[in-house]
């Protein structure tokens, strides 16, 4: 009776018909589109996208938790220009949906971030070895622009290129 009582209690407040939605989940919004666009702009080595989309007060996070402004992130994608040839991303497996791994989910408290999985693969300019490694960024937005980005994935094969990248340089 006892357990009866606590069931009866532990249902009452679980079904109480509120809202437990946390937002929309969307793929073919302008945010995905625009992150699509971002990784077209640095496939073809174009910086100027990159430069519209981020904020000025951009606070890039890389995967080491080191925190960088616009101008660094700016800076920090051209020498991947530098670093590397042929820049590709991985192609959606999904015929229906060109960016199926490119997702914005817009939360109930307003926030809005966009987040790809993907595959980064390019050909080093200075070790010539063709890399390909998986990657996770998320994107946040704030007025159209992208205020912060969080990336998630090794960092060893640009480390590794810009050491010999250095070597050449001395």
């Amino acid at each position: 009776m006892k357990n009866l009582f606590f069931l009866s209690i532990i249902l009452l407040f679980s079904c109480d018909n509120k809202n437990t939605s946390f937002g929309d989940v969307k793929i073919d919004d302008d945010n995905s589109k625009m992150i699509q666009k971002v990784f077209e702009s640095v496939e073809n080595e174009e910086i100027e996208y990159l430069k519209q989309v981020f904020s000025e007060d951009l606070e890039f996070t890389d995967s080491h938790g080191k925190i960088l402004n616009k101008e660094e992130f700016i800076a920090g994608v051209e020498n991947i220009f530098d670093l590397f040839d042929d820049i590709k991303f991985k192609e959606s497996q999904y015929e229906d949906h060109d960016n199926i791994e490119i997702e914005t989910t817009y939360y109930s408290n307003g926030n809005v971030w966009t987040s790809i999985w993907s595959e980064f693969s390019a050909k080093g300019k200075y070790t010539n070895e063709n890399i390909n490694f998986p990657f996770h960024i998320s994107y946040e937005w704030k007025g159209g622009k992208i205020i912060r980005e969080v990336q998630f994935f090794s960092t060893k094969a640009f480390d590794i290129e810009n050491e010999a990248k250095d070597r050449v340089s001395k």
